[in-house]
């Protein structure tokens, strides 16, 4: 179960880094120390990233609510003074 978990984490993280690669291009000499870390520290990298995504979306997302919100409060103001 604990290789299970290791191997779906150094999936994501090669995953998550190719992505990377090829939104950035591959900017240094040495891709191979990139590899290596993933290899060693995977179990902490992937939970890690998955988290700070989810709190990345998590925020987005409240701040579209809170502009659409806004934007409700403001047309209703609006349709209460006869202007819209």
């Amino acid at each position: 179960m604990l290789l299970g978990y290791y191997f779906i984490c150094i999936i994501y993280c090669f995953y998550q880094l190719n992505k990377r690669y090829r939104k950035t291009g591959i900017e240094y000499n040495s891709p191979e120390l990139d590899a290596i870390m993933v290899v060693v520290m995977a179990w902490v990298l992937a939970p890690v990233d998955v988290s700070l995504t989810w709190i990345k979306w998590y925020k987005e997302a409240e701040q579209a609510r809170i502009n659409q919100s806004k934007k409700e409060f403001h047309l209703d103001a609006l349709k209460k003074l006869g202007k819209f």
